[in-house]
């Protein structure tokens, strides 16, 4: 990512709690689910965890939880968080997907929800979470797929944003997913679909559990 997109997220930061309050049901459900694949003894990635919020919520299902984020401004927001909830098993750090810190098979479980369709490089990255977990780990997400069913009111928004891109005027890239392509990106990198489920809350979303395999 560019740095005119930390950037934008930086500035999203303080209000993106308020503008993620739209999706609060959807997000109930996605974190049940989530946990349902959760072990007491996992370390586990949340990969663009913005606020938080989400981190927070998983960290007494598993022993660890790291919440990484591109932007310094959402991570400040995570660690407000955190000192007020006093979690002793949960970190957050600034960076990317990339950073050297995070070493080959180090987690269990990786997280990214409602992240993949803004990634120009969504292939790279998911080679990378495949690299990153253990054998028989899994990686968990929620994808927005635009060449799905929407509303009338979202399709007008979603023509508004990629107008607004189109123009220069935001940084992010967009993908226009559909379910198909979501689950066709893991097993190109390798991963073994586990569950994939279709979600409609205004635009369709893609819940996908999928397996490294442990060979």
């Amino acid at each position: 990512m560019t740095q005119s997109v930390q950037t934008f997220w930086d500035k999203q930061a303080r209000r993106y709690d308020n503008s993620e309050k739209q999706f609060a049901a959807v997000y109930t459900d996605i974190l049940a689910k989530t946990s349902t694949y959760l072990n007491p003894d996992d370390h586990v990635l949340d990969f663009g965890c913005a606020t938080g919020t989400k981190t927070i919520a998983l960290a007494s299902k598993v022993r660890h939880i790291h919440g990484l984020d591109i932007s310094t401004g959402m991570i400040r927001e995570a660690m407000k968080k955190k000192e007020s909830a006093q979690i002793p098993n949960i970190t957050f750090s600034q960076g990317t997907i990339f950073s050297p810190e995070l070493k080959n098979g180090s987690f269990g479980k990786i997280i990214a929800y409602a992240f993949l369709q803004l990634l120009e490089d969504h292939e790279n990255v998911i080679r990378r979470i495949h690299e990153l977990l253990k054998p028989g780990g899994l990686f968990i997400s929620l994808t927005t797929c635009f060449e799905e069913k929407m509303t009338f009111r979202v399709r007008l928004q979603v023509k508004a944003t990629l107008l607004m891109k189109k123009l220069g005027l935001i940084p992010l890239h967009v993908n226009l997913f559909s379910i198909g392509d979501v689950e066709n990106a893991m097993v190109t990198q390798g991963f073994t679909v586990i569950e994939s489920e279709k979600i409609f809350h205004g635009m369709t979303a893609c819940f996908i559990v999928v397996r490294k395999e442990t060979t």
